[in-house]
């Protein structure tokens, strides 16, 4: 089976959709007693005997619980649930957030990171883990004032420090170039006839204007295809647009 990007942040929306609760060391099982008694074995100094009851509470109430790597992990481990998670699971592949990011390939200091969705954004320790959904929003499991459990936030509501492409996944994304934080990176490409600006990626779009042949363009290196047609984002006036991409060279 090939793990993707696209279908990292897919998992992540339903993880959303369900009764979660943080579990360090978890993998998104469903919270019992064994599951407990397991977690808080390997890692007595994160369960404490207040953590244990309240987890206790939640046994016969379908709560499910992970950790932040957790949740990343549980996508390319079968999903959710005990069963499913028994069967998909690859040694090789259990990551710790600052393993996972030595394992990376594609990686770099959050300045440097792509606007590409089902990318790992990290914490300068690596002690936490988010997957980016695109739109400046992060979808995590944490145990923190933003929640217990899986959760949605702002970008900025963290000092991100690293960002990652995560080893198991392929990126589907079609983003090949930098386009967020300060030093923000386009690839430049020139009209090679009029060519519409339009607000989303299809004929439907709205007009927002017409570049005339030879205009010089930045585009971010996100494409998408939709209606027969490649549609390129690009920059107009510091707005990301779409043009239909056959009419730009670069």
């Amino acid at each position: 089976m090939t793990y993707t990007n696209s279908g990292l942040v897919k998992h992540c929306k339903e993880a959303l959709k369900l009764k979660t609760v943080y579990m360090w060391g978890g993998l998104f099982r469903e919270v019992t007693k064994s599951y407990i008694n397991q977690l808080s074995g390997m890692y007595p100094e994160q369960y404490g005997d207040s953590r244990k009851r309240q987890l206790c509470g939640l046994i016969g109430k379908e709560y499910y619980g992970c950790d932040c790597v957790g949740l990343v992990k549980s996508y390319y481990f079968g999903g959710f649930g005990l069963e499913k998670n028994a069967k998909g699971y690859v040694g090789a592949w259990d990551y710790g957030v600052g393993t996972m990011y030595n394992a990376a390939k594609v990686k770099g200091k959050i300045s440097s990171m792509p606007k590409k969705e089902g990318v790992l954004v990290m914490t300068s320790d690596f002690g936490h883990v988010g997957v980016y959904i695109g739109n400046g929003e992060i979808i995590e499991c944490t145990l923190s004032k933003f929640g217990d459990g899986v959760v949605k936030t702002k970008f900025s509501d963290r000092s991100w420090a690293y960002w990652c492409q995560c080893p198991v996944i392929v990126d589907d994304t079609g983003v090949t170039k930098s386009n967020t934080g300060t030093n923000a990176s386009y690839v430049s490409g020139k009209t090679n006839a009029p060519v519409n600006v339009r607000e989303t990626p299809g004929i439907s779009g709205k007009i927002i204007t017409k570049l005339p042949k030879g205009t010089a363009v930045k585009m971010t290196g996100k494409s998408v295809k939709n209606g027969g047609y490649t549609w390129a984002e690009v920059l107009y006036n510091n707005k990301a647009c779409w043009c239909d991409k056959q009419w730009i060279d670069g």
